[in-house]
């Protein structure tokens, strides 16, 4: 089994291989071709960089939107809950008044009819007893 290269003994085996090809007609094309691949390196390595950048900021922003759903999401329920109570005051107050024009208008006695009936009737009580 073969021993891994180093990264020196790979760059001189690189060089090795223009040196290898210096002065014939292969040389340029070579040279060419090596400093392509490490422009596509470069280019590859500050795509990645510009990725994460992006990535990052892209995030943050994620998270400032879900923050401010959060806030209108509780601001709406907020108003929720108030319009129910307001709601539920005002259907209140509504069935009492029914539930009054009710008894007014029915043949069936509320409790200040049975008090005042209780008044008068110590009243005539009293005066019996006199």
């Amino acid at each position: 089994m073969a021993a891994k290269k180093t990264a020196t003994q790979l760059k001189a085996q690189a060089k090795s291989i223009v040196d290898r090809f210096e002065g014939t007609i292969v040389e340029r094309p070579i040279i060419i071709a090596n400093k392509a691949f490490l422009a596509g390196l470069g280019l590859a390595s500050q795509a990645q960089s510009d990725f994460d950048k992006k990535f990052e900021a892209l995030a943050k922003d994620g998270e400032k939107v879900r923050d401010q759903a959060q806030d209108s999401l509780d601001d709406f329920g907020d108003r929720v809950v108030k319009q129910v109570k307001a709601t539920r005051k005002e259907v209140t107050k509504r069935a009492e008044s029914a539930v009054k024009t009710v008894l007014d208008y029915s043949p069936v006695a509320t409790t200040s009819d049975l008090k005042k009936l209780d008044r008068k009737l110590d009243k005539v009580l009293a005066q019996v007893a006199k």
